[in-house]
């Protein structure tokens, strides 16, 4: 048997590759496409570019997805095409306390950062991989000099910077419609 290697966006089931070309999106230009109307998008293209965005690696909709980010099906309901664009392109500009990282000072001098899962009396068990969250490392309280909220966002910006302006125009249509092929956004076959 030969072993195939996969690359980040082969893994995520439904990935398409955007056509691009890639352009480095500024929260102007995308609310300026999104403001230029989203109707009659495509569903499935949008799902695909949520999954070869890598926004399904750490962000749930409808049940699939991952678990390091908020869960993003409700999110159309509450936050505007600005808003998301916004979270998008500029994700240390607000950060959950549920999913930020904390900078652990090592007594021993330098420091880690990561997410706290949880902690007891002795260690704090943390993530610093919002990739593989499940993948985690404990250190011990007594090696810690001090700890402070990270004000980076374990999202990267630019994760939108390969998508066109058409490719854009159907990955918000699908997190504003949470998921639902059904959604008027969406043209119907």
């Amino acid at each position: 048997d030969s072993i195939v290697a996969l690359s980040g966006t082969d893994m995520i089931k439904g990935a398409i590759q955007p056509k691009g070309p890639y352009r480095e999106w500024t929260l102007e230009e995308a609310v300026a496409v999104a403001d230029s109307g989203i109707t009659n998008r495509n569903f499935e293209n949008g799902k695909g570019l949520f999954a070869a965005s890598l926004c399904m690696a750490c962000h749930n909709m409808r049940g699939e997805g991952g678990v390091a980010g908020p869960d993003l099906t409700q999110l159309g309901t509450r936050f505007t095409y600005k808003d998301m664009l916004q979270a998008i392109i500029e994700p240390s500009k607000t950060i959950s306390d549920q999913y930020g990282s904390t900078v652990f000072y090592l007594k021993s001098g330098g420091s880690i950062i990561g997410r706290t899962i949880s902690q007891d009396d002795d260690k704090y068990t943390i993530s610093q991989n919002p990739f593989a969250p499940q993948t985690v490392r404990e250190i011990l309280k007594k090696d810690v000099l001090r700890t402070r909220v990270s004000e980076i966002s374990p999202m990267l910006p630019g994760m939108i910077n390969p998508l066109n302006s058409e490719e854009l125009k159907d990955l918000l249509a699908y997190l504003k419609s949470g998921g639902n092929a059904q959604d008027t956004i969406f043209k119907k076959k």
